[in-house]
């Protein structure tokens, strides 16, 4: 576990410098990563929810972790495997069509451990790309929680936009008698289809 960490804090080394040239040109607000432009880098969408016309729309980009885990049985906390895909997160949750249209990328199917500089610019690409449509009212990215904030820490200094992005994750398996996950998601998609939450930067949404 420790090593696995110890390579993660070295990851984000590399993008330190853009970090620190990005924080002295703005130490409060957020500005764009040199040369990030809109980009499709997801081309074709994993998941796509019936479109009702009255409700905002809402993308997700998941990235593995506990909120896409499962045990062998409804008792296991530990020692559970990352598979679950970004349909699979939202069929858990129907409620979510009752907020907002639901859109969905598969970015990656990772533990956050593995999170590494090449996953988090694809990301940051593709949320860019599609928080420039006029129709999207934000972005949720489900996440581990092992390296979440420093995600969100990464997104917030990359992406220009004042659209909610809400980063997710879960303290227990999908197929436990106590997932959080669902209820999490329910909640950052709520968020991230809000007016209210115009504005205010990349946020977290986790423990129910």
């Amino acid at each position: 576990m420790f090593p696995q960490i110890v390579n993660m804090k070295l990851s984000f080394a590399s993008v330190l410098p853009a970090f620190a040239a990005l924080a002295s040109a703005s130490p409060i607000k957020r500005v764009a990563y040199p040369g990030l432009a809109p980009r499709h880098l997801f081309t074709r969408q994993d998941f796509q929810a019936p479109i009702n016309a009255s409700l905002p729309n809402v993308t997700i980009f998941a990235t593995g972790g506990t909120i896409a885990s499962q045990g062998s049985s409804n008792t296991q906390t530990i020692g559970y495997s990352i598979g679950l895909g970004v349909q699979q997160l939202v069929d858990a949750v129907p409620e979510i069509l009752n907020i907002s249209n639901i859109a969905g990328y598969q970015a990656s199917n990772v533990g956050s451990p593995s999170i590494n500089e090449t996953i988090l610019l694809s990301l940051a690409h593709g949320i860019t790309a599609e928080l420039a449509k006029d129709e999207v009212s934000g972005v949720v990215v489900t996440h581990g929680t092992d390296s979440l904030e420093e995600t969100a820490f990464f997104l917030q200094m990359t992406i220009n936009s004042t659209k909610p992005v809400v980063v997710v994750g879960a303290m227990r398996p999908a197929t436990a008698l106590s997932a959080d996950g669902p209820l999490n998601l329910l909640q950052a998609v709520t968020l991230a289809s809000s007016d209210n939450a115009k504005g205010r930067g990349v946020m977290i949404s986790l423990n129910e």
